[in-house]
């Protein structure tokens, strides 16, 4: 139904929509939180996260929604046109990691805290920009590191892997990817045979995982750097007859994906706990509108869920 709901609206031309009342009240702090995407599980979930956490917390909230998960200009504009408003705060959660770079530049200048979360800002960009920002998130590099890790152990340290990767040049899935080959490479007869983007859509990850397979009906596992591709490679593999001989991997915690993990048709997916994440942001941007000192980086520990972690869920 979500997901019909949203087809419709952005079928309407519309280049944004808010979630929420967009009239401020005088006594509650303004906080936008601009998303790069509610086509996936994990951000209807921060979202949901977001608004207990405003209701709780007094917070008068807007959230806004980019058409597309690669819609860098639009999300980027949407953080322009919150700066322009005087909102109190920004959360962000960008779709590219050095794009955003000036509208962080512009939010600091305009004298609005702003929140980095999801998606880490490239680091040595930002620090020729002479860009200081604060990033709320998980450790993608640990995640990524403990998924593959838990698959190596899965197929007895040794096989044929591929490799699912997300949008080329975007932090959260270049760090997924290092921590996985880390895992990988800790293995000496663990062999890497193809790594692919699959943009983090389920269909992409269906076609690219079917070729995969039809190159390399050989191999024994697939990590995927989300739970969308996740879920697309497990319907080819299943297409493939392979159901039980090739094990998949995934990241986000979904609630699709930790129902295949329950069922045996994933091997594990990283929790990124979104409700806790964009929590701590909101508390970290009224701290900082309190003129209270909030940590740099801030990380919640990702959480691996195999079959016997999925019990707890």
């Amino acid at each position: 139904m979500k997901k019909f709901f949203l087809r419709n609206m952005i079928s309407t031309g519309l280049l944004m929509f808010a979630l929420s009342n967009n009239s401020y009240s005088a006594d509650k702090p303004q906080v936008a939180l601009l998303m790069k995407t509610l086509s996936n599980e994990y951000f209807i979930s921060m979202k949901q996260g977001a608004e207990e956490t405003a209701k709780k917390m007094n917070v008068d909230l807007t959230i806004q929604v980019a058409e597309k998960e690669d819609s860098t200009e639009q999300l980027v504009g949407l953080v322009e046109n919150m700066i322009a408003k005087k909102v109190d705060a920004i959360i962000v959660t960008p779709n590219d990691s050095i794009a955003f770079i000036p509208a962080f530049q512009k939010a600091e200048k305009a004298g609005i805290p702003i929140i980095d979360l999801d998606v880490r800002l490239d680091a040595e960009a930002a620090k020729k920009a002479n860009l200081k920002f604060n990033y709320v998130g998980v450790d993608n590099f640990l995640g990524g590191y403990l998924a593959a890790k838990n698959l190596v152990q899965a197929i007895g340290g040794k096989g044929k892997i591929a490799m699912l990767e997300g949008i080329p040049g975007v932090d959260n899935g270049e760090q997924r990817k290092a921590g996985a080959l880390k895992a990988f490479k800790e293995s000496p007869e663990i062999e890497i045979v193809a790594s692919q983007s699959a943009n983090w859509e389920t269909e992409q990850a269906l076609n690219v995982t079917s070729n995969i397979l039809t190159a390399r009906p050989d191999i024994n596992g697939i990590f995927a750097a989300n739970d969308n591709m996740a879920i697309g490679a497990v319907t080819a593999v299943e297409n493939a007859g392979l159901a039980g001989k090739v094990l998949v991997t995934g990241y986000d915690g979904i609630p699709l994906a930790i129902e295949y993990v329950k069922q045996g048709k994933m091997q594990n997916t990283i929790d990124q706990l979104p409700k806790k994440q964009v929590a701590v942001a909101i508390e970290s941007v009224l701290k900082q509108l309190n003129k209270q000192d909030i940590p740099e980086v801030y990380y919640v520990d990702p959480v691996v869920v195999d079959k016997e972690m999925s019990k707890n869920y």
